[in-house]
């Protein structure tokens, strides 16, 4: 069961403090990220719907662009939170749109859809309507649940950091494993949340 206190401490939180803890490797901070960004994500993808990408493929490709505008956020910088995240949210939709047209989408076949639990996306939501913004919080609940139930805790990291945009030598780097060793990790990623 979710605390519903703990997600009103982390609604307490400003955007760039919300980064700056999915810098530091809070999930927590992540799932409120997502719940606050996930309509923005949506009208961002809603124009590069087509018959090779899904909406679910396109949205999963925003989620990746919070993620590494999260992690990679300068709140020094004369950019806000909003701006800097709406930037490399669009950025990754047009590259896996641009993938996709090029076909050059095979590493689009291997991911996960989000509506693998019965959870359907609407694009055509409006972006103030209190039941989506439940309901995308509820969405995301759902999958940090699934990933921490079905993943063990060295492919939950690798995940992450192959999500933050590093490569598998980084990553291998970072967790002093070798790069084949991320790369079976996460094909046993893609096999368990498929």
């Amino acid at each position: 069961m979710v605390d519903s206190n703990h997600f009103v401490k982390m609604a307490d939180y400003t955007d760039s403090q919300l980064a700056c803890l999915v810098s530091n490797g809070n999930s927590d901070a992540f799932v409120e990220l997502t719940a606050r960004y996930m309509s923005l994500i949506r009208v961002k993808a809603a124009p590069f719907r087509c018959t090779m990408l899904e909406a679910d493929d396109l949205c999963q490709e925003g989620l990746w662009g919070l993620l590494c505008a999260a992690r990679t956020y300068d709140a020094t910088g004369k950019a806000t939170f909003r701006t800097y995240a709406g930037v490399c949210i669009n950025n990754r939709i047009i590259m896996a749109y641009r993938a996709a047209a090029g076909r050059k989408n095979s590493p689009l076949n291997d991911f996960v859809s989000l509506s693998d639990d019965g959870i359907q996306i609407d694009m055509a939501d409006s972006t103030t309507n209190p039941e989506t913004i439940l309901m995308d919080r509820e969405s995301v609940i759902a999958i940090q649940r699934r990933i921490q139930k079905n993943l063990s805790k060295i492919e939950q990291q690798v995940l992450i950091l192959y999500l933050g945009g590093c490569s598998y030598h980084e990553v291998a780097a970072k967790l002093g494993i070798t790069a084949k060793a991320v790369d079976n990790a996460l094909q046993r990623v893609r096999l368990k949340l498929k």
